[in-house]
């Protein structure tokens, strides 16, 4: 599960803060096919890809307490999109992500839930799986907000608040909740620039402790992925399709799916002894643990994503040997 393409944003950066329901009382809930959902989504996708920015923000989990902090550059030159990420809280670390077409719809864009850039373009296209309702306005790192509501119209999928930015369409502050609206991880910008000067954020000097994210690890627009070719995975929540699959240095088989919003992938590697089984999570990621007979050879299947248990639980009894 690599969470660090795109990279830690897409499972870092999703939240909303508490004194949204004091603000959203001044505005009456609007529903799809609402003319205002509809036009503040088309913004998010249409604008929010080609903004250059910079800015610091809060990131907080419900398995992890404590507060982080981070700083990150987002710009685009020559139509590629570039993105550093510094961590100010602990050991110095910095992720760098360059050299993606801006237009490019690579599989791992379609694998992760979408950057601040891409999450508006995912919505769009969701009527069926999402109800959708903007709950007023509200300020955030200085700037108004409007804030969104996405409600899951099932169990397997999780719900987010969103306060995206009106002038620019960027997601400035996000939760992404459960099932009982508890958040399970919330992030927020405590300031932003826009339009910063490129050429200086190309000539920072890089981190004695900066990774590298490859960006063109798979090819721009590549072949529709219709089945693995090892597997049979009987369900998938409504709306989730498969993304492609790999196999891992470890031997294990990794089959992913997407709604285009959401991710899971199911790892497959065949054990000798006892399998543990159970469910581990950290914040919205989930894992959920299981072993399979096929062949008279034992599996121990992993469902990990960020899906409700009920989801990934009925994913694994479902999956069997072509």
């Amino acid at each position: 599960m690599s969470k660090l393409s795109l990279w830690l944003l897409a499972s870092m950066l999703l939240a909303l803060t508490t004194n949204v329901h004091a603000q959203s009382q001044t505005s009456s809930p609007l529903l799809l096919p609402s003319p205002g959902v509809q036009a503040l989504l088309i913004k998010m996708s249409q604008d929010a890809s080609h903004i250059n920015y910079r800015g610091t923000f809060t990131y907080q989990n419900q398995t992890r307490i404590a507060l982080q902090s981070f700083k990150i550059d987002h710009w685009i030159d020559n139509g590629q999109e570039h993105d550093r990420l510094m961590f100010l809280n602990g050991p110095e670390r910095e992720i760098l992500r360059e050299g993606q077409p801006v237009d490019c719809n690579a599989m791992g864009h379609k694998l992760l839930q979408g950057s601040f850039a891409k999450i508006g373009k995912s919505l769009i296209n969701l009527n069926d799986l999402y109800q959708f309702e903007i709950r007023g306005q509200e300020r955030v790192a200085g700037r108004l907000a409007r804030v969104l509501l996405v409600i899951p119209k099932d169990s397997y999928r999780y719900g987010y608040f969103l306060s995206i930015d009106e002038e620019t369409g960027l997601v400035l502050k996000s939760w992404l909740i459960d099932e009982n609206a508890h958040p399970l991880e919330r992030y927020q910008f405590v300031s932003i620039e826009l339009n910063p000067d490129v050429r200086q954020m190309e000539r920072t000097i890089a981190s004695s402790h900066q990774h590298k994210v490859l960006a063109n690890v798979t090819p721009c627009n590549p072949a529709e992925f219709s089945k693995p070719d090892s597997w049979q995975v009987a369900w998938v929540p409504p709306g989730f399709e498969f993304a492609g699959q790999r196999k891992l240095s470890n031997g294990q088989d990794m089959l992913m799916y997407t709604d285009g919003l959401t991710t899971f992938s199911i790892f497959l590697e065949p054990v000798t002894g006892v399998v543990p089984e159970g469910v581990g999570q950290s914040g919205a990621t989930l894992a959920y643990m299981s072993r399979l007979i096929y062949k008279n050879s034992t599996y121990r299947v992993s469902v990990v994503g960020e899906i409700p248990v009920a989801a990934a639980t009925k994913i694994a009894q479902n999956i069997s040997g072509l």
